[in-house]
């Protein structure tokens, strides 16, 4: 692409994300939808950009993507309220994930006959909710910060599962052995050393804000220390995705831990951090949906794909159903939530940097798994976009009784 070119395109993208914020803003249709059909122009359709050589870089477009929006997630959350609500999100994403792998799994091995190992696979790396797209979404909605809460904490831990259990999984299929206790050790090892880790590198670096109250470039040397929390978690073997949350929420919280740090100022956060990684969100955000249209590459536009992908669909709404159902009979207080809560199934971010790898790790008959799951995506995202829609006439409905 002519370099004059990509400038004006990257210029009508920024455009085209700031008008995405105000059509939501108006009619409550989340931008996802918008940025991705650019890419899918972009991409497959006008061939403006090669789609193969943009897969190099997903895996690390999409984790700086997942980085920024985790953080600001973990910010934008209340800890009363994230101890509040952290019991119903765990329930509801080990229901949700355990039966959507499950029943996938369950389809592929005994209706197309795949490889359990393979079913699996691909079970997992759907069974999750998209933290890139909920956290932002549920962040821009007029709703309760109990919900918005839940919502984010149940698509962060869904990611991590989703990471955990598909990487492991690609291993045991590599090395060809399997041990019951595995998954859970590398799930229990993971989330813990990622908690310790975060909360730890969080407190740490409120004392160091501190001092550079009166300095210049803190937002800069923030977002330093936020990569490095994740680079050196993930090189731990904790999950790098939870202690930038951690990360973020001990941030966020600067107040309730400022007398106990002995902290006089902590104006900073509220002032500069929030405000600069904001407007960093924004840019990466827009870009990766974007991204992620330009790598959209459907092979085998068939019957029997067409048939696969909306099965699973249907897999993922029945599911998604019966956990939430199941969810609020338990914890019956969130049973005016449950349409919202049925509705934020879109699967995004770490599905598509997942369904990649198998290829990558040369599983047989992987090759398939990206054209699963991108078309996974859009559906999950089709309905997220209705979902959001009623869910605020709903709650508008509701305010107003």
């Amino acid at each position: 692409m002519d370099l004059s070119i990509a400038f004006l395109v990257a210029g009508i993208i920024i455009m085209t994300g700031f008008f995405g914020i105000f059509l939501f803003d108006k009619t409550k249709v989340p931008d996802v939808l918008l940025l991705m059909g650019i890419g899918v122009l972009l991409g497959p359709v006008f061939g403006l950009v090669g789609p193969a050589g943009l897969r190099h870089f997903a895996e690390y477009f999409g984790t700086l993507a997942l980085i920024v929006i985790l953080f600001e997630g973990g910010m934008d959350m209340d800890i009363d309220k994230l101890l509040t609500e952290f019991g119903v999100a765990s329930f509801l994403v080990l229901i949700s994930f355990i039966l959507s792998t499950g029943a996938i799994a369950a389809y592929l091995h005994f209706v197309h006959h795949w490889e359990l190992l393979r079913s699996i696979l691909l079970g997992s790396i759907l069974g999750c909710t998209s933290a890139a797209i909920v956290i932002p979404i549920v962040g821009k909605m007029k709703i309760g910060n109990e919900i918005k809460t839940l919502l984010s904490i149940e698509s962060a831990l869904s990611d991590v599962l989703a990471v955990v259990i598909s990487i492991t999984l690609i291993e045991i299929i590599n090395l060809g052995t399997i041990g019951i206790r595995t998954p859970f050790r590398a799930v229990a090892s993971s989330f813990s050393t990622a908690i310790i880790g975060g909360a730890l590198a969080g407190i740490i670096w409120l004392k160091v804000l501190n001092f550079l109250k009166d300095r210049r470039y803190s937002y800069m040397f923030t977002l330093a220390a936020v990569l490095i929390t994740f680079g050196v978690l993930d090189f731990l073997g904790g999950s790098g995705s939870i202690a930038v949350l951690i990360f973020g929420i001990v941030l966020g919280n600067s107040h309730s831990f400022s007398k106990l740090l002995n902290i006089s100022d902590d104006s900073l956060v509220e002032s500069t951090i929030k405000f600069f990684h904001g407007e960093m969100t924004f840019f990466i955000r827009t870009f990766f949906f974007v991204y992620l249209g330009e790598i959209f590459v459907f092979r085998v536009l068939d019957a029997h794909f067409f048939l696969v992908s909306m099965a699973l669909f249907l897999i993922i709404i029945v599911v998604r159903y019966a956990s939430v159902l199941l969810t609020v009979k338990i914890f019956s207080e969130k049973k005016d939530d449950r349409f919202l809560m049925l509705s934020m199934m879109p699967r995004g971010l770490a599905s598509a940097v997942l369904a990649i790898l198998p290829a990558s790790a040369k599983i047989s008959g992987s090759e398939i798994f990206i054209d699963i799951t991108f078309a996974v995506i859009i559906l999950t995202n089709i309905l997220m976009t209705f979902g959001v829609y009623y869910s605020d006439k709903l709650y508008n409905r509701h305010a107003g009784e």
